[in-house]
C-alpha cells in the first residue's frame, strides 16, 4: 500500500477526513477548544460493546490523547445476546442477559480507558441484541431490512441523542459506525441510526458532517449471522480488501475510500480490545463460549482501520 502521511491506500493518495488541529496535547484536559472557541466534535455509533475498538480504536486512542476533538460513543445494544441462548447454570435468561450486559458495559469501559476515553464519555442504549431486524433481503447487491418495533426505537433515540452530543460550538462533525454493508443485522440498523442523528446535525447546525463507516462482520447470505466471520477480517496486521466476498447477488463493495495506519498505536488498540475478555476467551459462569477464536484474534493483529467516507 502507499501514501504518505497517516492516510494511505492501494490507489491513490489520501488526504485527512475531518481537520482535528492539535491545540494542546495532555490526557484529561479539556484540550479539543482551538483560539477562536470552536470545538471538533467525534461521535462512534457502535452496535456492540467492543465494535469502537475494531473499527476505530487506533483513531479513538490518538484523538483522546492529542485533544484535537471531543469524543463521545454511543452503544446501541445491550449486546446481551452473546451467550448461549437459554437459562445457564440454574439462571434464567432474563437474568443471564442482565449480568452479560453489565459484564460487557464493564468490559467496555476498561476498553475505553486504555484508549484514554472516560465513563462519561459513554452513552448504553440497552436495545435488544439480535432484535432490531425482522425481515432482511437483498436488493441491487444490498440488504434491505425492515426493522422490529425495538429497531425503529433505537433508530429514534440515536437520532434524538446525537445531535445533543455535539457541543454548541462546534465547527464540525465526524460520526464514526458500522457500514451498511455489514452482514449483523445489529450493524446495519446502527448505520441507519448514526445517518439518522448525523443529517439531523447538517440541518439543523448547518456545520460540516462526515461519516466513516466500517464492515466489521463480512455478509455472506446464510440462515444464520454471521457466517462472513470465517473468511474476514484476513489475518495479518494489513486489512485485505479481496478478503472481502464477492457473490453475484451481494458483490463486493466498492473500495474503501480512507485507510488509517495505527501501526504506532496497534499496541494500544490491541490491550483496548483485549478488555472485552468475554469476547475473546469467552466467560462460562455466562455461558458465554467463543465459537470462532481466529475471528478476533485476527483483529487483534491489525495496524489499520479502513472506512467508506460520506459527506454530508
Amino acid at each position: 500500500m502507499n501514501g504518505t502521511g497517516p492516510y494511505r491506500t492501494r490507489s491513490r493518495a489520501m488526504i485527512p477526513v475531518i481537520v482535528l488541529a492539535v491545540m494542546v496535547s495532555g490526557c484529561g484536559e479539556d484540550t479539543h477548544s482551538s483560539d477562536d472557541g470552536k470545538e471538533e466534535s467525534l461521535i462512534v455509533v457502535s452496535p456492540h460493546q467492543d465494535d469502537e475498538t475494531i473499527m476505530a480504536g487506533g483513531l479513538l486512542h490518538r484523538t483522546a490523547h492529542d485533544g484535537s476533538a471531543r469524543i463521545d460513543i454511543i452503544y446501541v445494544t445491550a449486546g446481551d445476546a452473546a451467550g448461549r441462548a437459554g437459562s445457564c447454570r440454574e439462571e434464567s435468561e432474563e437474568e443471564k442477559k442482565r449480568k452479560i450486559t453489565e459484564l460487557r458495559e464493564e468490559e467496555t469501559r476498561a476498553a475505553c480507558r486504555v484508549l484514554g476515553i472516560v465513563p462519561s464519555q459513554l452513552h448504553f442504549l440497552r436495545h435488544p441484541d439480535l432484535g432490531l431486524v425482522e425481515v432482511s433481503r437483498l436488493s441491487n447487491g444490498r440488504r434491505m431490512d425492515e426493522l422490529t418495533a425495538a429497531g425503529e426505537q433505537a433508530v429514534a433515540q440515536v437520532a434524538d441523542l446525537l445531535p445533543r452530543l455535539v457541543p454548541s460550538n462546534a465547527a464540525s462533525l465526524l460520526v464514526i459506525t458500522a457500514s451498511f454493508w455489514d452482514g449483523h443485522p445489529d450493524h446495519r440498523t446502527t448505520y441507519r441510526a448514526a445517518r439518522a442523528g448525523a443529517e439531523r446535525v447538517r440541518t439543523e447546525r448547518g456545520i460540516p458532517v462526515t461519516i466513516l463507516h466500517a464492515i466489521v462482520h463480512d455478509d455472506i447470505p446464510f440462515p444464520i449471522c454471521c457466517a462472513g466471520d470465517l473468511f474476514w477480517p484476513n489475518n495479518g496486521p494489513l486489512l485485505d480488501y479481496d478478503a472481502l466476498t464477492n457473490f453475484f447477488w451481494r458483490p463486493r463493495p466498492p473500495f474503501w475510500d480512507r485507510v488509517l495506519d495505527v501501526e504506532d498505536v496497534a499496541a494500544l488498540r490491541a490491550e483496548a480490545l483485549n478488555q472485552h475478555v468475554s469476547q475473546i476467551v469467552g466467560y462460562p459462569d455466562l455461558c458465554m463460549t467463543v465459537y470462532l477464536p481466529r475471528y478476533y484474534q485476527a483483529w487483534l493483529e491489525k495496524t489499520e482501520e479502513a472506512f467508506w467516507e460520506e459527506v454530508l
